[in-house]
């Protein structure tokens, strides 16, 4: 127990101290404190699970710390290669999810005729083609990725509310939570690049962003622990 809270704390500290270093502008505190966020909670979620990790989850953690890291070192030089490294990460994850939903579906049917969900897909949509109007000056290839990452987002989006919705369980909790953080995170992004001039921007997106990190592998340390698939270890 006393390494858990151990590697929780180094992550919040590390998380609290990159936030002040993106407040005042300090370089060197943040390349001092942001390559130890991943990596403290990645080992939080080793000794959670007591190494039984999951070898797809883990390459889709080290696959967002690389992107963190080549944004880190320069953001101009490696923007496009960051950006790939941060958008596999999300195929994985629309993954885990499209098989939680399968496992649900097999133990009771789902129901959509919510006023809430509708309004929820509603917004998703405008979101996504709001903000795609917003790169369309963006070369094709610029814009390919981004479109994808809005497409994966929305995906994900609309599957965590409908088991949200349906079902009720940290697991599922953790999830919506993950992906509600990816969303903000990477719209505020969209703001910032735009308006590089509003610092809040780039408050609320880092803010999220790392948030997202510790949402996800709170999602999976309970999928691991079998609450979602019984006693017994998740093979994927």
């Amino acid at each position: 127990m006393v390494k858990v809270n151990s590697a929780l704390i180094l992550y919040f500290t590390a998380f609290v101290l990159y936030m002040i270093a993106v407040l005042i502008g300090s370089d060197n505190l943040e390349l001092f404190s942001k390559p130890i966020i991943i990596p403290s909670i990645y080992y939080f979620y080793y000794i959670s699970v007591r190494g039984k990790i999951n070898y797809l989850f883990s390459f889709s953690v080290w696959s967002f710390f690389i992107g963190e890291i080549l944004h880190l070192i320069s953001r101009e030089d490696f923007n496009i290669s960051g950006l790939i490294f941060l958008l596999i990460p999300y195929f994985i994850i629309l993954y885990f999810i499209i098989q939680d939903l399968i496992y649900y579906l097999k133990k009771q049917k789902i129901k959509l005729n919510t006023f809430s969900f509708y309004i929820i897909l509603m917004l998703l949509i405008y979101l996504f083609f709001n903000v795609l109007l917003m790169m369309i000056e963006e070369s094709s290839f610029d814009f390919f990725i981004y479109a994808l990452y809005g497409i994966l987002l929305l995906l994900m989006g609309i599957l965590v509310f409908v088991m949200q919705i349906n079902y009720a369980n940290r697991t599922i909790l953790f999830s919506a939570l993950m992906v509600a953080c990816f969303i903000v995170s990477d719209l505020f992004f969209v703001f910032y690049k735009k308006f590089p001039d509003l610092l809040a921007l780039k408050m609320i997106n880092v803010t999220t962003q790392e948030l997202s990190f510790f949402c996800y592998i709170s999602y999976f340390i309970y999928r691991t622990k079998f609450k979602l698939y019984g006693k017994r270890d998740v093979q994927n």
